[in-house]
């Protein structure tokens, strides 16, 4: 173990952890021994939630950094975790942090694979540094019938088209670069997801789905069934913006995508963690509203576009259930409006 003046004491959620003293504040950081990021308490508040409400009996943090997420699943969902940490050096953190909460957790310094012929998991995290899809295949197999994985993507740049050689090669997909980016990315990454469990006889369903800063975090059900599979896959496709979202877009082929909703009724019945953020509550409508529409509409980019007088948030709400459209703000852009008519009609009315 590293001398203690390397070391501070933080407290998140209900358990009190020694991280080094570089943490991370914003940003996905670089991974190094005890790595914490504190830009991903919002994830690791999300997971609670979920995890409270669905209730798995077994879990696994696979990638455990100082073992916060693992802690935090068994102190407030009071559900048996696992931590895994191949890195030497961050296993002995976790260690420390395991005993600092008294905690029963069970600590390996195994490799994701190795873990996984230990236990038949009802709920596999995988967040590792950079792309999900090496992971995805071992976990979908090896967990429980109708368990959960949830998984955190920091590959934005691929995901999001700001690289279209990296987009194409790794997902072979095309996303548009502009304000629908993370729409888009999201729905790219879960339709690639889909595909790999349909091709295990599998159907990946996602239950909660969400951008923050540099990351996606999104949480699926694995359901082993081939006809499950095949509808899930019906709902993968290629979406075009101007018939989908107005006809001041150029036609476009994006994808293939993700077509269907981002969140499952779970999303509307979540159980809250003890002292929520803002940003928490925050987050937590914004998820009830996320599949009113596929995609949203984003009043600042409609007027750049089509050089109209820009819109306030407010007044175009109030404008939209005046005339009886159900709409909330988009996880996906501070200037977008998720609305229960199509995009297309939302924009006929607001403008």
């Amino acid at each position: 173990m590293e001398k203690k003046s390397q070391f501070k004491t933080i407290r998140e959620g209900a358990v009190e952890l020694m991280a080094p003293d570089n943490l991370i504040i914003k940003g996905p950081g670089t991974r190094t021994a005890g790595f914490y990021n504190m830009d991903q308490k919002l994830n690791r508040d999300i997971t609670i939630s979920f995890l409270r409400t669905v209730k798995p009996k077994i879990a696994l943090d696979a990638f455990g950094g100082t073992g916060v997420r693992g802690l935090r699943i068994n102190k407030e969902a009071g559900i048996k975790a696992v931590i895994s940490e191949i890195n030497k050096k961050s296993y002995e953190y976790i260690n420390a942090n395991r005993e600092l909460n008294n905690s029963p957790v069970e600590v390996y310094n195994k490799t994701f694979q190795a873990i996984l012929n230990d236990y038949l998991f009802d709920y596999i995290d995988i967040d590792p540094y950079g792309s999900v899809l090496p992971y995805m295949d071992d976990a979908m197999i090896n967990i429980r019938n109708r368990g959960y994985i949830g998984i955190t993507a920091t590959d934005l740049t691929s995901l999001t088209g700001s690289m279209p050689a990296k987009t194409l090669r790794r997902y072979r997909a095309f996303v548009i670069n502009d304000i629908y980016r993370h729409e888009s990315g999201i729905r790219l990454l879960i339709g690639e997801i889909v595909k790999r469990a349909a091709a295990l006889d599998k159907a990946a369903i996602p239950m909660i789905s969400l951008w923050h800063s540099h990351y996606y975090r999104i949480i699926f059900q694995i359901i082993s069934s081939s006809s499950k599979a095949d509808a899930q896959l019906d709902q993968v496709g290629m979406f075009d913006r101007h018939s989908g979202l107005s006809g001041v877009y150029p036609s476009s082929s994006e994808g293939p995508l993700w077509l269907g909703h981002l969140n499952s009724e779970i999303a509307q019945k979540l159980d809250y963690i003890e002292d929520p953020d803002k940003q928490f509550l925050s987050t937590m409508e914004r998820l009830k509203t996320n599949d009113l529409s596929l995609y949203f509409a984003d009043i600042a980019d409609f007027a750049r576009i089509s050089g109209a007088d820009t819109k306030s948030i407010e007044s175009s709400m109030i404008k939209l259930r005046d005339n009886g459209i159900t709409c909330g703000r988009s996880m996906f852009s501070n200037t977008g409006i998720k609305v229960s008519s199509t995009v297309p009609e939302a924009f006929n009315i607001i403008y």
